[in-house]
């Protein structure tokens, strides 16, 4: 099966799909993950196909800080 995974933010947004990823990889799926081109060698390192997901910079930080 050929499965897209996107995922956008941080790190520690992504990281836990390049497991997923690479888990299903290794259970026999064409697995590509779409992220901003700052986690590119993340992905790669992982095992699996990079997709570029387009990012608006402008929108990138534009939360309040609170909670």
């Amino acid at each position: 099966m050929r499965i897209l995974i996107a995922a956008a933010g941080s790190r520690g947004d992504i990281a836990p799909y390049t497991g997923l990823g690479a888990a299903l990889r290794r259970a026999g799926h064409d697995v590509a993950l779409a992220t901003t081109d700052a986690f590119a060698p993340l992905v790669r390192a992982a095992g699996l196909e990079f997709r570029a997901l387009p990012a608006d910079p402008a929108v990138r930080g534009g939360g309040t800080g609170r909670r």
